[in-house]
């Protein structure tokens, strides 16, 4: 190991013993400068940002300018641009440019300042801000690491303090203490990284915690994990162990997998062969640690002497074993990554998921289901592609076909075939929906208007414009894996299918063609209407044809979609829902088409009023909750009037913010004089919110949602509804909440 990895190893070890001894939040903050100072030999300051809180914890001592600057890594644009950004560290000029992108102030661009955001899926929940000291403008990678071990420690004993004060728990302070030493592996990123840091990053934080002077992992090579073969060391030069490999011939492998435990070399040195101590020399190992996945041993770490020359205590080989168990949760989530990604780019995201979590499940054969079947096709394609180059052919199916099956899965459907420049898409199959239909016809309008997009930028080039056709049908089909056991396909196959197709060749460019079945489900949310008696090909009788032309106040549902981009799937999840109770009530089909049209409307009337205070953390004032209750007002006012509404679904968009006991908005109206629509769709929205992840928020997991549900029975919400509904959800979440007590128990175990 170089002396500057030494340096940064000590100082590692000082700063997280003082962490781990921090009560307050400020003492973390200071302890993360002082090191951070020490280890750039500069004067270098640290804030912490909580995006979930909308806090700023910074250093003690901060200058006026920059105490200028720190609210802005709180607005909005901001994180918004952050998002944007596939960057795990902003360095100083990339914090420049952002600052000089989104801000008219005339801010103190002289200010070095280095941003660490930490993302949660697609939300930056928190980050890290350094600024001050020259050194960050030339900063090497090595110190970054560093500083990114540093800052990922601090960051969880911060959230820690952070829980302990909301919670008032002090009392508990000692506990959580000892127990972010166990979890100090927590905090890396590590999935994030490429295949060396990945495993890097993981040696570093296990040195770390040991303070040895060398590491290695080793993972199997083979699904039988007869042989395992270095992946990444730190403290031994590369070259000398790339080659090596241990196997089920060698003690220490048997050892291992027999005892699930890590073994001290010291301890069976005596049995070993020659060729296994030299083995073990050339690790330079004096631990080995099993890295243990589903009961088998799927690598080995092992570990150098300690650099105080002390013998590993139990205390250290504890902190070791769980980091371990850290390390075997990052690789397999990293596989599960790469098979996801490996397989998103041929079928839906959906489909991954069945495929991973039962593989079982790939056999021949199908079972019967209702779905939606879509096709699209460019008009006139073959003559078109006459006239261009081949290249230029393959760019516009490439953009053309990545973006019709990014629409398919934004709406969870799944893209079955490409069909030259034809693509096939279901909606029902593998995963249903009470409302496939509708995800369809969002889909193809979405299809639509995205095939004007690709218009407006081939214009500016004098390129011909595209269009498609596009035919849905809705029915029972089989669905199933087709073909051989060597070579299968997921697909669907029926009078559906051919229909849909049929549709699609009769529709002209830009035209919606559907069936009878397909417009009954979605004639209340659509523009559109009958076409023709129409006699397709295979079928003897002529079949009803109606066109989509658009959907109801789309223009409105994009404009909130344009502002919160989760918005459009909230609406179809509160429709599905809904209709998951209505037939448990006994609605007519009739009904539940136009409840599901209702739910989709509920939020039209927030158009053009602060969407701030919508997403308001804590109470509104006075003045605020008068602007919240408008909105149904507006909204209800707009449908009658411009939409020319329904009766029913006018109700619920006034009346879905009212609650059983009388206390809701906008006329306080109590129990059963609320509209029974209303009702429903008021309860499945709040529901759904609560479980979704939102820009100023976390979500609650389903059980959580769910006792929220029951303790406001009769309060809130209808008893009865509550009854139903609640049936549904554990139905629904029965799988991931057996999942969560698991995992709970598990916990207790540990605890105990």
């Amino acid at each position: 190991m170089d002396e500057k990895s030494a340096f940064y190893l000590e100082l590692l070890d000082r700063a997280s013993e003082e962490i781990q001894l921090a009560e307050n939040i400020r003492r973390v903050i200071h302890v993360l400068s002082k090191y951070i100072s020490q280890s750039l030999e500069d004067d270098v300051q640290y804030a912490y940002i909580d995006r979930l809180d909308n806090k700023i914890y910074e250093s003690a001592v901060i200058n006026s300018s920059v105490r200028h600057i720190l609210p802005f890594f709180l607005d909005n644009k901001f994180i918004a641009e952050l998002m944007k950004l596939d960057w795990k560290v902003i360095d100083p000029r990339g914090a420049r440019l952002l600052f000089q992108k989104l801000s008219n102030q005339d801010i103190d661009f002289e200010t070095s300042f280095l941003i660490i955001p930490k993302k949660r899926g697609k939300f930056i929940s928190h980050f890290s801000v350094l600024w001050g000291g020259k050194k960050l403008e030339k900063i090497e990678k090595e110190d970054i690491e560093f500083i990114k071990s540093l800052c990922n420690f601090g960051e969880l004993k911060i959230r820690i303090l952070i829980q302990l004060s909301e919670k008032s728990g002090l009392k508990d302070l000692k506990r959580s203490a000892f127990e972010l030493k166990d979890l100090s592996g927590i905090g890396v990123d590590l999935t994030a990284l490429g295949k060396e840091d990945f495993f890097g990053s993981m040696l570093l934080n296990v040195m770390g915690r040991a303070l040895c002077k060398s590491a290695v992992i080793m993972l199997s090579t083979n699904e039988n994990n007869t042989e395992y073969r270095v992946v990444a060391s730190r403290g031994i030069l590369k070259q000398y162990i790339e080659k090596l490999k241990l196997t089920n011939k060698m003690l220490i492998v048997r050892e291992l997998k027999r005892t699930k435990d890590a073994i001290v070399v010291m301890d069976i040195l005596d049995k070993l062969t020659e060729d296994e101590r030299e083995t073990i020399n050339k690790l330079e190992a004096v631990i080995f640690v099993p890295l243990v996945s589903k009961g088998e041993v799927i690598g080995i770490l092992t570990l150098g002497e300690r650099m105080n020359f002390q013998p590993y205590s139990e205390k250290v080989l504890e902190s070791i074993k769980i980091l371990s168990n850290q390390m075997v949760m990052a690789i397999e989530n990293s596989r599960l990554s790469n098979i996801r990604y490996a397989f998103s780019r041929y079928v839906s995201h959906q489909l991954v998921d069945n495929i991973i979590s039962n593989p079982g499940s790939i056999k021949l054969g199908g079972e019967k289901r209702r779905v939606a079947v879509l096709f699209a096709d460019i008009r006139s394609f073959t003559t078109m592609t006459e006239k261009m180059k081949p290249e230029d052919v393959v760019d516009l199916l490439n953009t053309y076909l990545s973006g019709l099956s990014e629409i398919v899965f934004k709406y969870e459907g799944t893209v079955d075939k490409y069909i030259g420049d034809c693509v096939m898409a279901v909606f029902g199959a593998p995963i249903a929906h009470d409302n496939d239909v509708e995800r369809a016809i969002f889909s193809a309008i979405e299809m639509q208007v995205f095939v004007e997009d690709i218009n407006n930028q081939r214009e500016k080039l004098n390129q011909e414009n595209v269009r498609i056709g596009i035919g849905i049908n809705y029915g029972e089909v089989i669905a199933g894996n087709m073909g051989s056991m060597d070579r299968m396909d997921y697909t669907v196959i029926g009078d559906v299918v051919n229909t849909a197709s049929r549709l699609e060749g009769l529709a002209k460019g830009g035209q919606i063609l559907v069936t009878r079945p397909v417009y009954d489900e979605v004639k209340y949310l659509v523009e559109g209407g009958f076409v023709d008696r129409m006699t397709v090909k295979g079928k003897e009788k002529p079949i009803d044809v109606y066109e989509i032309r658009d959907l109801l106040a789309r223009k409105y549902l994009k404009a909130l979609e344009k502002r919160e981009p989760y918005i459009i799937g909230h609406f179809l999840n509160i429709a599905e829902d809904a209709a998951k109770i209505a037939k448990k009530l006994s609605f007519k089909r009739e009904d539940i088409a136009k409840l599901k049209a209702a739910a989709m409307l509920i939020d039209i009337g927030r158009i053009g009023l602060d969407e701030k205070i919508f997403n308001k953390k804590g109470k509104f004032t006075p003045k605020e909750y008068e602007i919240v209750k408008s909105h149904v007002l507006r909204g209800a006012e707009y449908a009658e009037k411009r939409l020319k509404l329904f009766k029913e679904g006018i109700e619920v968009i006034k009346y879905h913010h009212e609650c059983y006991d009388g206390s809701g908005y906008p006329d306080g109206l109590k129990g059963d004089n609320i509209p029974l629509w209303a009702r429903i769709v008021g309860m499945v929205d709040a529901f759904n919110a609560l479980i979704a992840r939102r820009p100023h928020r976390e979500p609650v997991p389903p059980r959580k949602a769910i006792d929220m549900l029951l303790s406001n029975k009769g309060k809130c919400y209808d008893p009865e509804l509550v009854d139903i509904y609640v049936d549904i959800l554990r139905e629904k979440f029965e799988s991931s909440m057996e999942l969560t007590t698991n995992i709970a128990s598990e916990r207790e175990v540990v605890d105990a």
